[in-house]
């Protein structure tokens, strides 16, 4: 006896994309599908007796409070009369403008002091904990140095030194970096930090994941 089987369904680029999306952006959904029931004067029960979903449902769904299942949007556009991708308008641009993050110099607030001002370090993005990458640039008077770190295991990190002389010791051992020179190095190893130099030491220092 040949068993049958049943191919499974096909799922549409635009299915497959709104499931790609991210939940942040999800919500901007809620927007566009207020603006799509105001614009045709349609009541939320009269969309719920259209559609099938649950009147407090939509109401999340508009107010940002939840992004709603793929299925729901599909009943949801169904009672609106609308295709599918008139909900997800604009969400190429909105996910295009989170993926930027511009900073002007004057823009830089997020500077971190040690060592009674003989080094500081200034964040070179905003919302450093939901990037992937931490940069940062590290600036050390002649004299001074960083505080002593030990992330925990996983997160790398990568310095080049961009003026000046930098000691940079990592797990007792150390390093004679210049200008032009990098290291990158295990940041769970416990490391500092110390310009040996006569002129201000500047370098750009990254990590990844992200540690604080």
């Amino acid at each position: 006896m040949t068993l049958m089987t049943q191919a499974p369904p096909r799922v549409s680029k635009t299915a497959r994309h709104a499931e790609a999306i991210p939940a942040e952006l999800l919500r901007t959904v809620g927007a566009r599908l207020r603006a799509i029931r105001k614009a045709q004067k349609i009541r939320l029960l009269e969309l719920t007796k259209a559609c099938g979903v649950d009147a407090a449902t939509i109401c999340r769904i508009e107010t940002g409070q939840m992004t709603g299942t793929l299925e729901s949007h599909m009943k949801l556009a169904r009672g609106l009369g609308v295709k599918l991708t008139a909900l997800y308008e604009g969400l190429e641009e909105a996910h295009a403008k989170r993926g930027v993050a511009l900073q002007q110099p004057s823009g830089r607030t997020e500077v971190y002091v040690h060592q009674a001002g003989k080094s500081s370090m200034s964040m070179l993005t905003t919302e450093i904990l939901k990037k992937k990458l931490m940069p940062v640039l590290i600036t050390i008077e002649p004299g001074g140095s960083t505080n002593k770190e030990e992330a925990k295991v996983g997160t790398e990190k990568f310095l080049y030194v961009l003026d000046g002389k930098v000691e940079a010791t990592v797990g007792g051992q150390a390093h004679q970096l210049k200008r032009g020179s990098t290291l990158y190095f295990e940041a769970s190893i416990p490391h500092a930090l110390r310009n040996p130099g006569r002129s201000t030491a500047r370098c750009l220092a990254v990590t990844t994941p992200p540690a604080l």
